[in-house]
């Protein structure tokens, strides 16, 4: 798949001229004056994002994007939780998925994280967004 370097930040994309912010933070910039538990939890989002393959991690403001090819997920840190949002080829359903909005390329299905129970109710659907962001 051809790819593109933007010629600034040096990031890699798979469209020439790719929108991006090449302003990104420190992973540590959006955790810090979290509390210990979401720290935590963070960290576990993180360490399972990249158990699935080579992966980019984006951090900016309060949210960091994790990235193959194309964004599979996201995650913004909020006061109490993780709003983590998961793009799917296809709507699914869960409890924990209190929004769902779907365009052209994928299914967004957006869940708060408060618990490393919840991170785990969610592997399985960060694993299926993992593999699609690579098709």
């Amino acid at each position: 798949m051809p790819t593109w370097t933007c010629p600034t930040c040096r990031r890699v994309f798979t469209r020439a001229n790719q929108r991006h912010s090449c302003e990104a933070a420190e992973r540590m910039d959006i955790l810090r004056g979290r509390p210990p538990e979401l720290t935590a939890l963070f960290a576990a989002l993180e360490r399972f994002a990249r158990s699935l393959g080579e992966i980019e991690v984006v951090a900016r403001d309060r949210y960091a994007l994790f990235r193959t090819k194309r964004i599979f997920a996201d995650a913004s840190v909020m006061k109490d939780c993780l709003r983590l949002a998961i793009h799917l080829p296809d709507e699914v359903r869960h409890p924990l998925f209190f929004k769902i909005a779907s365009d052209p390329r994928h299914v967004s299905h957006v869940a708060k994280l408060y618990s490393l129970g919840d991170l785990r109710a969610m592997q399985p659907f960060l694993r299926e967004a993992h593999r699609h962001s690579l098709r």
